[in-house]
């Protein structure tokens, strides 16, 4: 039988009270894994981070319509945001225990900047106001349409791509982040937004911007394929 590896997917969740809170994930999330060779599961919220990680070959942190709290980046929030504490605390400890497993990890969107905290990094908190002459980032456009370009401006230690190259890519966020020396900027918007990021060290680390599980540009599946290859790679080192 061969042996697909196994992705954990976070989800996010509904604002209503128990006992009908429900996780939510949009289905092209899995699908994406699944394309690309993997055997997807949801990961609920829990204390069980470490037998998760035990369980899984890769880890994907997926968007949502929320912010992050700046405290967490070191910074006093400049407006009122929507914030999702609950998750966001597990997510975080999901990230900071795999980067030291080298757990390869993916995150999407909201998912890149909380990986980028979880390396230390910073964010811009509202790119409208603190970006000038910034393009529209959060279009009301389906995300099904490609927003803008990216052009690939690092060189990455796992994904196939080369400085200079561009691709029309999907957008849905007001947030981005901000450089570090913590990880390598593979790619950003023609406006100067970061648009990708990856660990300068340890295993597969890696984080877009946009949404690649809508499989809007050649680049999502790269992105897709290479992280599933990690994942299976881990999965043979960890037998």
């Amino acid at each position: 039988m061969i042996h697909l590896p196994r992705i954990g997917i976070t989800p996010d969740i509904n604002d209503i009270a128990a006992p009908e809170t429900e996780y939510v994930i949009r289905r092209n999330y899995a699908d994406a894994v699944s394309r690309a060779g993997g055997l997807p599961f949801v990961l609920p919220y829990s204390d069980q981070v470490e037998q998760y990680l035990e369980a899984i070959d890769g880890l994907l942190i997926t968007g949502g319509m929320f912010d992050i709290d700046p405290v967490l980046y070191n910074q006093t929030a400049r407006k009122s945001y929507v914030m999702k504490p609950v998750r966001t605390n597990f997510e975080r400890v999901l990230v900071q225990r795999a980067l030291k497993r080298e757990i390869p990890i993916l995150g999407i969107c909201n998912g890149m900047q909380l990986l980028a905290v979880c390396l230390h990094g910073q964010l811009v908190q509202d790119i409208p106001t603190e970006i000038e002459g910034a393009l529209e980032h959060k279009p009301s456009q389906s995300a099904t349409v490609a927003q803008h370009q990216v052009e690939v401006s690092g060189t990455s230690r796992h994904l196939r791509i080369q400085n200079g190259q561009t691709y029309s890519v999907n957008s849905v966020h007001h947030q981005s982040v901000l450089p570090s020396e913590r990880y390598e900027i593979l790619a950003r918007a023609p406006d100067g937004v970061v648009e990708a990021l990856e660990a300068r060290k340890g295993g597969f680390a890696v984080g877009v911007q946009w949404h690649p599980e809508y499989g809007v540009a050649e680049i999502d599946t790269i992105v897709f394929d290479d992280f599933l290859a990690m994942a299976r790679e881990y999965s043979r080192r960890e037998k």
